[in-house]
């Protein structure tokens, strides 16, 4: 909304911003679960059992109709006319591996700056991305494209246990309330969801009692939302000893990265399992976890191929960055995008997953490319958070590397924490960045949210091109 909207949003009473956040919610149903939106939970619950073979024939046939779409009527693609004459020779899985191979890659820059847009379809939407290493992209979306992610959500939530209808508690960077107010409600509520909607902005110290308040006489059963959000909550709740009085069914974590000590105390301060799910702002294919923490590949929302740093195929146990070919956006068609995350494969990716989904597993959704540190003691380092295993009373952490050779840690800290816990913190750090690295911890009141209101845990201030 525009800044005088959202000022005369700000000041009208707590009634009717729940009025408006309802009627814009119904308004907003109306276009994701009309239409093709019921046909299309019905084929994603159908393809969720069906064998491998099954389900890579589906992507053939999908990412045919995908391409011809894409190079009739897009801009960007129209120079791949050329390969149209070979789709009739893709009759297997492994042939449409090797005429990927033969199709250029997409980065973030040509998303940015080219037509990738397909004029076939009318846009019904628009969305931004975070816009979190550099200005933001606009993405178009159709109504077809909107009803197809909200089935594959549909598809996940039941997938971890969730009823027809279910009420649910979610955590967003959208500013919901002005972002100087001091007292609470620090929520609106939407009635057509049954969803409350709780300020990422707004969960200070001396707000979070009156939050968690709310959420405990709400009972939600799912809660919902960015991992730094949730992990701030828990936080809060195991130090004082809270004991709520309700548990939800689920807890399901979007956008940001999920670290194994943040999931534990979630888990922990919640007394429910935590569920993780990949799928990228830009419209990109879904990974979502099952009942028996395993990340699936959903293979009915696009293909995907994993590259190792020296852009081969990834091994199996090798972290890759995924690139996606996506069959969720029509409008905004992805082919071989370059997504710029992380993504550690399983040593075994084709297992018998009791859930009974034969889909493929990865291990770990590691992150962005962005979040990777490098020394030149240790090379590349991955995600960090084993650092901070046995480690208390830090309630938020960010790491920023100015340098192959300096580390900045800055935390926020509560009244436990002390010079013995921090020599630890700086040990383990050493242990994993090497012993020539210099590590600097600094202690601050609040670290800011990024943009779209979610947590950044790794500022890295320099390029791994530029490395020498």
């Amino acid at each position: 909304m525009n800044s005088l909207i959202e000022s005369i949003y700000f000041r009208m009473p707590q009634p009717i911003k729940n009025l408006l956040v309802g009627i814009k919610a119904k308004k907003n149903s109306k276009i994701r679960l009309q239409g093709k939106y019921k046909q299309f939970v019905k084929e994603l619950n159908s393809n969720t059992f069906k064998d491998l073979d099954a389900l890579r024939n589906l992507q053939v046939d999908k990412f045919k109709s995908l391409f011809i779409e894409s190079v009739d009527n897009t801009e960007h693609y129209k120079e791949l006319q050329v390969y149209k004459k070979e789709l009739d020779s893709i009759n297997s899985y492994e042939a449409l591996l090797i005429f990927l191979k033969k199709l250029p890659l997409l980065d973030k820059e040509s998303l940015r700056n080219s037509e990738v847009d397909n004029i076939a379809r009318d846009a019904d939407a628009l969305n931004f991305t975070s816009g979190s290493t550099g200005s933001p992209t606009e993405i178009n979306y159709d109504k077809e494209a909107m009803r197809y992610s909200f089935a594959l959500w549909k598809r996940f939530h039941t997938w971890i246990g969730l009823p027809e209808e279910y009420s649910s508690v979610r955590f967003s960077g959208k500013i919901i309330i002005a972002p100087q107010q001091k007292k609470p409600p620090f929520w609106v509520y939407n009635k057509v969801n049954k969803q409350l909607l709780i300020s990422t902005y707004h969960l200070t110290e001396t707000n979070l009692k009156a939050i968690i308040d709310k959420i405990d006489k709400f009972k939600p059963q799912l809660l919902d939302g960015y991992p730094s959000a949730l992990y701030v909550l828990a936080n809060y709740i195991l130090k004082n000893n809270i004991q709520l009085s309700f548990t939800p069914i689920a807890i399901a974590t979007t956008a940001e990265t999920l670290y194994s000590h943040h999931k534990k105390d979630i888990e922990a301060a919640f007394k429910s399992r935590v569920f993780n799910q990949y799928a990228s702002s830009e419209g990109g294919s879904f990974i979502t976890e099952c009942a028996y923490e395993n990340l699936h590949l959903n293979l009915d929302s696009g293909i995907f191929e994993f590259q190792n740093s020296e852009g081969e195929d990834a091994l199996p146990g090798e972290s890759a960055q995924l690139i996606n070919t996506s069959f969720r956006n029509l409008k905004t068609p992805l082919i071989r995008y370059k997504t710029g995350d992380m993504i550690k494969l399983a040593k075994e990716a084709y297992i018998d997953c009791p859930c009974g989904s034969h889909m493929p597993i990865v291990d770990e959704i590691i992150g962005r490319e962005d979040d990777i540190l490098f020394t030149h003691e240790k090379g590349f380092v991955g995600r960090m958070d084993p650092a901070y295993k046995g480690l208390s009373n830090i309630k938020r952490s960010q790491i920023i590397q100015h340098s192959p050779s300096r580390i900045e840690i800055v935390q926020e800290v509560d009244e436990g924490y002390n010079k013995t816990l921090e020599n630890k913190l700086i040990s383990n750090f050493r242990d994993r960045l090497g012993s020539e690295v210099e590590i600097e911890v600094k202690i601050v009141d609040k670290i800011p949210l990024g943009k779209n209101g979610k947590f950044r845990s790794v500022l890295r201030k320099f390029n791994l091109e530029e490395i020498e």
